[in-house]
């Protein structure tokens, strides 16, 4: 099991939104399918507060555990949230390792008799671009075919349910108006379409929380978007008390960004750059250089470490100036 604070802004608003067990409800009532999500008992729903992703997947995934009865049994709902650029082939085998954990985390404080519980893992996929990986375990093992049917009983099988954001049309997503607003936004950030009208819902936008209303814009800001076009769309928001309350925030989030610097994603940019100079300079990056990049938040200093990492004769030299 993985205890790992929260660092992408994608996990952020997610895991803000959906840890709110109306959120998580209305989420998976409407997009589980429905023979599965009519047997659940929605009325014991609980967010576990753990995590089982594996360290080094942390800046691209994270993952929301509930647990649930399914006609007064244990099951859990495992909610795998995939952020990163390209698809996993082989998400199926990732998933079985966390279902492992999950499942050892139980037997831990489940002696013998008592069974293990069903899992039912759902991945939701942020990218540009529609998977073509097979949701299945099943289909990544190679059996000869002459003794296929032989083989096959003796294989570890696991099916998981993929929902991807890009093939969800924005007016199909369901669930409680928060809930709705951050599966839009999470769509919308890799497609460069933040301002997009779907976003800027105005009975949605009326109907969350200034929390939740805080959350989305600051996602927006974080996302880097344009500030003369954020402006311009947040000016054709019709109602005023409306337009007003959501201006005033974005100010206040500006500011506070401007106080705490450059954003995370601007920072990790300048780390990457320091790592991508040391591979062309030197052929490789220790991991102990990798570490101590992850700390410095002085994008001054980061930038001194680009030229550094090009003029430096070795990589000894270049880790004394760290």
């Amino acid at each position: 099991m993985v205890e790992d604070p929260i660092h992408q802004p994608n996990d952020k608003l997610l895991k803000a939104t959906f840890s709110a067990p109306e959120n998580a409800r209305a989420f998976f009532e409407n997009h589980l399918p429905k023979e599965l999500a009519a047997a659940l008992d929605w009325t014991s729903l609980a967010l576990e507060p753990c995590s089982f992703i594996d360290p080094q997947l942390t800046s691209s995934e994270s993952d929301l555990l509930f647990h649930v009865k399914i006609q007064q049994n244990d099951a859990f709902l495992y909610l795998l949230f995939e952020h990163q650029s390209s698809e996993d082939p082989r998400m199926a085998l990732r998933l079985l390792s966390y279902i492992l954990r999950i499942w050892e985390r139980f037997a831990q404080n489940h002696p013998p008799p008592a069974k293990l519980p069903a899992i039912l893992p759902i991945v939701l996929a942020q990218g540009k671009r529609p998977w073509k990986t097979s949701t299945r375990l099943e289909d990544l093992i190679e059996l000869p075919p002459a003794v296929a049917h032989i083989l096959r009983p003796w294989q570890p099988t696991l099916a998981y349910h993929l929902l991807e954001l890009v093939r969800i049309p924005y007016d199909a997503f369901a669930g409680t108006p928060e809930g709705i607003l951050t599966l839009r936004a999470l769509k919308a950030e890799p497609m460069n379409e933040l301002l997009n009208d779907a976003i800027w819902d105005e009975s949605l936008l009326f109907s969350i929380s200034e929390s939740a209303l805080e959350r989305i814009l600051r996602y927006i800001l974080n996302s880097e978007v344009n500030i003369t076009c954020l402006k311009e769309r947040l000016g054709k928001i019709q109602s005023k008390p409306l337009q007003s309350k959501t201006m005033t925030l974005a100010d206040q989030l500006r500011e506070e960004g401007k106080k705490e610097g450059l954003s995370e994603g601007q920072l990790r940019a300048f780390r990457t750059a320091v790592l991508r100079a040391l591979e062309i300079r030197h052929g490789a990056c220790p991991d102990g250089i990798r570490e101590a990049l992850e700390s410095i938040d002085d994008p001054a200093r980061l930038e001194r470490l680009i030229e550094n990492a090009f003029r430096s004769d070795s990589l000894e030299a270049f880790a004394q100036n760290l």
